[in-house]
C-alpha cells in the first residue's frame, strides 16, 4: 500500500513538472523561431526574405512575445534605409505596416519620399500605393500621427506634402485636427490650398 501511494505521488510530481516545463519549452521555441525568421530577412535570396517575412507575420499576430521582439528589432533596420538592398527594406517596411508596429512610425516617417519605380495614376500616388513607408504609416493609423507631425515640423515642402497624403488616408478625427492646425502655419501656398481642399473648406 505504501509503495502504491509512493508511486502515485511520483506520477503526480512528473505530471506537474511536465505541465510546468511544457509552456517554457513552447515559449523558447517561439523565441527561437522569431530569431531565425529575422535571420532569414538578412539573406540575399528574395525567396528567403519573403518566407522570413511571412513567418514573422504569423508569429507577430499570434504570439505577444514575438510581436514585442519584432517591435524592438524592426525600427532600427527600417531607420537604416534602403542603402544595401531596396527589396529587403521594402519587405521590412511592409512588415511594420501589416503588423501595425507603432514603434516603427518615426523610422518610417524619415523615408516618406522613397517611392517604388513604376507608373501610377495621380490618385494612386496620393493614396501612397507606390510609397512603402507612407502606406505602412497609413496601416498603423492614429498611433503614427506623432511621427507624421514631426515631418511638418522639420520636413521639406515635398516631405510635408507626403505627410498630408498619409493623414488624408488615415482619415480620422485626429488627423483632421492635425491638418487644420497645419493649415494655419503651412508656409507653402500650394500645400495650404491642397490641405484646405482635403478638409473640404
Amino acid at each position: 500500500m505504501a509503495r502504491t501511494n509512493e508511486r502515485m505521488r511520483t506520477a503526480k510530481l512528473l505530471v506537474t513538472v511536465g505541465l510546468t516545463i511544457a509552456p517554457i519549452c513552447a515559449a523558447a521555441q517561439h523565441s527561437e523561431s522569431v530569431v531565425l525568421a529575422f535571420e532569414r530577412l538578412q539573406s540575399e535570396s528574395p525567396t528567403e526574405i519573403k518566407q522570413g517575412s511571412e513567418q514573422l507575420v504569423r508569429l507577430g499576430t499570434s504570439d505577444p512575445k514575438a510581436r514585442e521582439y519584432i517591435a524592438f528589432r524592426l525600427p532600427p533596420l527600417i531607420e537604416k534605409g534602403p542603402k544595401d538592398y531596396l527589396g529587403r527594406w521594402i519587405t521590412l517596411v511592409r512588415l511594420a505596416g501589416e503588423l501595425k508596429i507603432a514603434e516603427a512610425a518615426p523610422a518610417l516617417a524619415k523615408w516618406l519620399t522613397i517611392d517604388n519605380i513604376g507608373e501610377i495614376s495621380t490618385a494612386g500616388f496620393m493614396r501612397m500605393e507606390n510609397n512603402p513607408a507612407g502606406a505602412a504609416l497609413v496601416q498603423i493609423g492614429d498611433p503614427a500621427i506623432p511621427a507624421v507631425i514631426t515631418v511638418f515640423d522639420h520636413g521639406t515642402s515635398r516631405e510635408r506634402r507626403y505627410a498630408v497624403y498619409v493623414l488624408n488616408q488615415i482619415n480620422s478625427s485626429s488627423t483632421k485636427r492635425v491638418l487644420r492646425d497645419q493649415l494655419n502655419r503651412e508656409p507653402d501656398e500650394d500645400l495650404r490650398d491642397f490641405i484646405r481642399k482635403s478638409l473640404g473648406s
